[in-house]
């Protein structure tokens, strides 16, 4: 299990760096005075680059009519020149998703079972880092028996837009959850473990107040470790 909780955490630190690099634009003056945005897709040293713009356009300059270039944050300004998700007007979401619970290592005799998020939560206070929270609960059944986990986790958000409309994102959460066994009439609570979860997803802005949430999650109670893989929907918050 130290495997997968190593590899999701490297995945969640790659992605903040990524993130970081991913909220420049290029920024290229040209020696007429004109100066363009955009993502630069090819560069050949000494000869010319190519340069695609917010509109689907590649132009390309050879390295005598060029002043300078340079990278420049991504305002909300550039990240619409540049054809970037401006995630300025909507920087948060609150839905709800479910999906497949399937355990792993001690307790992969449980089987498969279901998962919820009643809240899928996450807010960006700066264009790429914020935080998350979910409310959730998991379930499976053997042999007549319910077997219930539910808890609460907050941590830190990921996000970067790989298209105008798609963010992929990743999450580290820290949190705590309890257990339930329920057979016949009689059900049994455990107390309160410590929980985490590592996760990564790509969030869908299908409109301005809509998005559509896909994720996969290593999550870790106690003893009870599972990959989480669900869908849902969630509205935009400003």
């Amino acid at each position: 299990m130290r495997k997968f909780n190593l590899l999701f955490l490297a995945l969640f630190v790659s992605l903040i760096a990524f993130s970081q690099q991913n909220n420049l634009v290029d920024v290229v003056y040209l020696k007429n005075g004109s100066i363009l945005r955009g993502i630069i897709i090819e560069q050949v040293p000494n000869e010319q680059i190519k340069l695609q713009t917010s509109d689907g356009s590649v132009f390309v300059y050879q390295t005598d009519e060029i002043e300078k270039i340079v990278r420049e944050p991504v305002s909300s300004r550039n990240r619409r020149v540049a054809g970037l998700n401006d995630t300025g007007s909507r920087r948060g979401f609150i839905g709800l998703s479910l999906g497949a619970a399937i355990p792993v290592g001690d307790v992969s005799d449980l089987g498969a079972g279901a998962t919820l998020s009643l809240v899928d939560f996450g807010y960006l206070f700066h264009p790429n880092v914020g935080i998350a929270g979910k409310w959730f609960g998991s379930g499976h059944v053997v042999d007549d028996v319910s077997y219930g986990i539910g808890g609460l986790m907050f941590g830190v958000l990921a996000s970067t837009p790989i298209s105008p409309k798609v963010n992929f994102e990743a999450k580290g959460l820290l949190g705590f959850g309890v257990f339930t066994a329920s057979y016949g009439s009689e059900t049994e609570s455990s107390e309160a473990y410590f929980g985490y979860d590592f996760g990564v997803g790509l969030r869908i802005n299908t409109s301005n107040k809509i998005s559509l949430l896909t994720n996969l999650d290593y999550m870790g109670i106690s003893d009870y470790q599972s990959v989480n893989i669900t869908f849902g929907v969630a509205y935009r918050l400003r």
